[in-house]
């Protein structure tokens, strides 16, 4: 029997004693072997390359500081973090900020995986120094970043280390507010009263909301603070734009000292404070409302000419007066125009009627502030006024319907691109499965832009409306072609009814109560004083959302704070889930309003 032979014992004892003697034969039994795993190795590196790892999607960890993080008795003028692996900053300017602020902000520098930052200024003594570096610090690569890091350091013996925790919410819809800076301030200015402090004064530290709202203020003294979340825009920590947005508590957070008071280290003869009561005094999490300032000062934001018969006048706020002259003498007409407000009263058309010159030189006047005067060629259509011949041929009308179907209880309308002239009731005709009608048919209001079609609709009927052509006919004596509109009155088995069994908290306070589709579009909504129920009925089958809003100042609408006035936006709550309604369904559902 054949002795296999270890090609392995070989390279071991020729590596560890080349001066001995190999066998040959059985060194070319060992090359021949390394030869074909060669070949097969290369074999299969040809059959496909290899696949890369999976994508680094890890942020930049630091591993080292200089002087260490958390010192106390800090006198260095520059701070040297290591990471492990090379780093960048991006929008230092906007994402660092220091606590308590500085006159002369710190250069921030990245060299490959260090970052320096070199002080421009003295420290103040005994404080605690907090820099949160936000998402600044990200890896070179990738770009992945190191979200709300922080170094600590203190110019005394003690390093503050209570906290401020919260949630910033828009105040209209309650949709948490990423990417808001938090900020505190401290009663500690001889000039300016705390409420001024974020007008003029910088915080005494800050933090940044992440995408759920929500923020954490590290490094605190006791004390009490003034609490707000400002929307930046100018990255300057004050609040001096007027389109910035804010939210602030109206009272002082209140921060209580450690129930522990400190332990000293004889080894590093240094004084700590204990962590255990480094938190919230109360565990309290403090939800900030945020909103916009409304500018209550009236401005014309744009006016234009469209087509050949509107003038488009836009407003930034509701008009309450609103009067109109031409300012030359091509037309003696004192009703050359119809006006048409819209809802909210903060834009009005001017529908033009036929036979006025082809220039206009009009003067408008709106409140006590606004006036305009504007020069018009009306044979030069401005933007929306280029239409295709085939566009104009005929007078357009939108229904009421949809899909086929006339909501029961309600009127069919019809509203018209433009005012009308004329009816020609002659020309409409409406039928049902058996019957010929005729219904009357009559203008909405003096714009003449909408008719309604009135007739007791038999729910669960089929009708069809024939309107034969020049049943309308508009101002320039446009007229409509011939239209059959087909379509079914829903029967009240088609819907359900919502009945809320609402509690509200003690006080006159009117609560609005709005039902709303899934995109929070208001579909009805009640006023109410007191608790009890309130039914929406004829609800199509589908989800809604429920609101509430606290009406304080019972206008009848939401509305935004005011901080110099210390005034709080109104208070929204929401229904906690969406509701479904199904058809031919009665559902009622409790719901207690939470109090201020």
């Amino acid at each position: 029997m054949k002795k296999k032979t270890d090609h392995r014992n070989y390279f071991s004892i020729f590596a560890l004693n080349p001066s001995r003697k190999l066998n040959l034969k059985a060194f070319s039994g060992l090359l021949l072997t390394a030869s074909l795993g060669i070949l097969i190795l290369s074999r299969c590196a040809h059959q496909g390359s290899l696949a890369g790892g999976p994508k680094d999607i890890a942020p930049p960890t630091a591993i080292e500081a200089e002087p260490p993080d958390r010192t106390t008795s800090f006198s260095a003028d520059r701070i040297t973090i290591t990471f492990n692996e090379f780093v960048t900053l991006k929008n230092p300017a906007k994402e660092i900020f220091i606590s308590p602020p500085m006159q002369t902000r710190p250069e921030y520098k990245a060299q490959g995986k260090k970052l320096v930052v070199e002080f421009k200024e003295e420290l103040k003594s005994n404080s605690t120094y907090t820099i949160n570096f936000g998402n600044s610090v990200t890896d070179f690569t990738e770009g992945n970043a190191l979200s709300n890091f922080e170094y600590v350091f203190s110019t005394g013996l003690v390093i503050d280390s209570l906290s401020i925790s919260g949630r910033v919410l828009n105040a209209f819809d309650l949709k948490p507010e990423a990417d808001i800076i938090a900020m505190v301030y401290t009663d500690d200015n001889d000039t300016l009263p705390l409420d001024s402090l974020p007008i003029y004064v910088p915080p005494k530290s800050a933090s940044r909301t992440d995408k759920e709202g929500k923020f954490r203020i590290n490094n605190l003294a006791p004390g009490a603070y003034k609490l707000i979340a400002l929307q930046d825009l100018n990255n300057n920590f004050y609040y001096d734009l007027p389109n910035e947005r804010i939210a602030f508590l109206d009272s002082l957070v209140r921060l209580n000292p450690p129930e522990t008071d400190t332990l000293f280290d004889e080894e590093s003869d240094t004084t700590f404070q204990l962590p255990g009561a480094a938190l919230l005094s109360r565990g309290d999490i403090y939800e900030l409302y945020m909103f916009e300032k409304v500018d209550s000062s009236q401005k014309l934001l744009g006016k234009k000419h469209i087509g050949s018969g509107k003038l488009q006048y836009v407003f930034r706020m509701p008009l309450d007066t609103f009067f109109i002259s031409l300012a030359d003498d091509t037309t003696s007409r004192q009703d050359w125009y119809i006006p048409e407000f819209s809802k909210n009263r903060d834009t009005v058309d001017l529908w033009l009627k036929p036979g006025l010159p082809d220039t206009l030189e009009v003067m408008i006047f709106a409140g006590d502030s606004i006036s305009d005067t504007s020069r018009f060629y009306l044979s030069q259509p401005e933007r929306g006024g280029k239409q295709k011949k085939e566009d104009i041929k005929y007078l357009k009308f939108i229904p009421s319907t949809r899909a086929g179907a006339l909501n029961l209880n309600q009127e069919l309308r019809l509203v018209f691109s433009t005012p009308l002239q004329s009816i020609d009731t002659t020309r409409i005709l409406l039928k049902s499965t058996e019957d010929s009608l005729s219904p009357s048919v009559i203008f909405e209001n003096e714009i003449r832009r909408a008719v309604t079609v009135q007739h007791q609709w038999a729910p669960g009927e089929a009708y069809k409306l024939i309107l034969d052509d020049s049943a309308f006919t508009d101002q320039s004596g446009l007229v409509n072609d011939s239209v059959m509109l087909s379509f079914k009155v829903r029967s009240p088995e088609d819907y359900g009814l919502l009945m809320l069994n609402i509690e509200i908290p003690d006080g006159p306070v009117p609560y609005i109560i709005q039902l709303m589709d899934t995109k929070e579009a208001v579909l009805k909504e009640k006023t109410i004083t007191k608790p009890g129920i309130v039914r929406f009925e004829y609800l199509l089958p589908g989800n809604y959302k429920v609101k509430a809003i606290q009406d304080i100042n019972q206008n009848g609408k939401w509305n935004p704070g005011d901080y110099n006035k210390n005034l709080l936006p109104e208070k929204v709550q929401y229904y906690p889930n969406e509701i479904s309604i199904r058809a031919n369904w009665d559902l009622q559902e409790d719901w207690q309003l939470k109090s201020k």
